[in-house]
């Protein structure tokens, strides 16, 4: 029962919104969480975190009647991308496993993951230009992070050099790739084409809502921090009450996490951190593009 596709990332790239439609289709059964990391056991503390470290645990979140009865069990940890040990051992396991690649120009999507890591108590620095000169520097934030690698922002960005270790283990003919830009401006063709890629019907059409956009964060801090960083002695009961708060359909446990966020508008950043950024990235995209045989014209000024 274990899923055999896989969408892993880049993150902030549209898996989210991928994983959403994907769940829509009577064929498909996507994990709830959509990224339970079993597979990074390189990223032990984030696996911790989310309450899937075991085989057991994992096993568990596709020990249901609709998945048995899905044609396809998807899940979408992005972090695989950048895991030594993940598609390696997805591989072993099942050597069948199709994987869908989304890929979004470094710059925008580093700006995006710094938000994310913020709101997931990784990250301190609200600034980003900040982040990054001292990511590249190679120190850290005054904070605890569930791992190291997950603030090391030349490395998230550096989605050519992810992609090469991926094709290194993985077959092209089993790599289905999707570009953001496409994703946004196209969703139907990349809807369709997905779909034949997975051998499954198109239809019934999701309504290609976006999902996952960096336009909010938490509202209450302390409590942010008591769900996401609680005490050795609450660890357990709240990653399982966090679980339960993702699987139940009560409307009040809805209403109560919709409260929990503010909206904040999209992070931007100056035209001179982008120029600097884009030209850091510059021999990667190029190495990319020559590996997807993706156009990246036009990301150097973002869209």
């Amino acid at each position: 029962m274990l899923p055999d596709v896989y969408l892993i990332g880049a993150p902030k790239a549209g898996t989210t919104s991928l994983a959403r439609w994907l769940s829509t289709h009577p064929d498909v059964y996507v994990s709830v969480p959509k990224e339970p990391f079993y597979w990074a056991s390189d990223y032990p503390k984030l696996r911790e975190h989310y309450g899937f470290a075991n085989l057991a645990a994992y096993e568990a979140l596709f020990a249901n009647a609709a998945a048995a009865q899905a044609r396809h069990r998807v899940e979408g940890s992005t972090i695989y991308i950048y895991s030594e040990t993940a598609v390696p051992d997805i591989e072993a396991a099942l050597d069948s496993a199709r994987f869908v690649l989304t890929l979004r120009n470094p710059v925008d999507l580093l700006v995006s993951y710094h938000r994310t890591q913020l709101v997931a108590l990784n990250e301190s620095e609200p600034d980003f230009a900040t982040a990054w000169h001292r990511s590249l520097a190679g120190q850290l934030p005054g904070t605890d992070p569930l791992d190291s690698k997950l603030l090391d922002y030349p490395r998230i960005g550096a989605i050519g050099a992810a992609v090469s270790r991926l094709l290194s283990v993985v077959p092209r003919g089993r790599v289905h790739v999707i570009d953001f830009d496409s994703l946004r401006t196209d969703p139907g063709r990349v809807w369709s084409q997905l779909t034949s890629f997975l051998d499954i019907d198109e239809n019934p059409v999701p309504s290609f809502t976006a999902y996952n956009v960096s336009a909010k964060m938490y509202r209450f801090p302390r409590v942010r921090r008591l769900t996401h960083r609680p005490p050795d002695a609450l660890a357990v009961p709240i990653r399982r009450l966090r679980q339960w708060s993702r699987t139940t359909r009560m409307p009040a446990v809805a209403k109560v996490k919709k409260k929990m966020w503010r909206p904040e508008s999209k992070p931007k950043i100056s035209p001179g951190t982008r120029a600097e950024v884009a030209e850091y990235f510059s021999s990667d995209v190029e190495l990319l593009a020559e590996l997807v045989e993706t156009d990246p014209s036009g990301w150097e000024n973002g869209r």
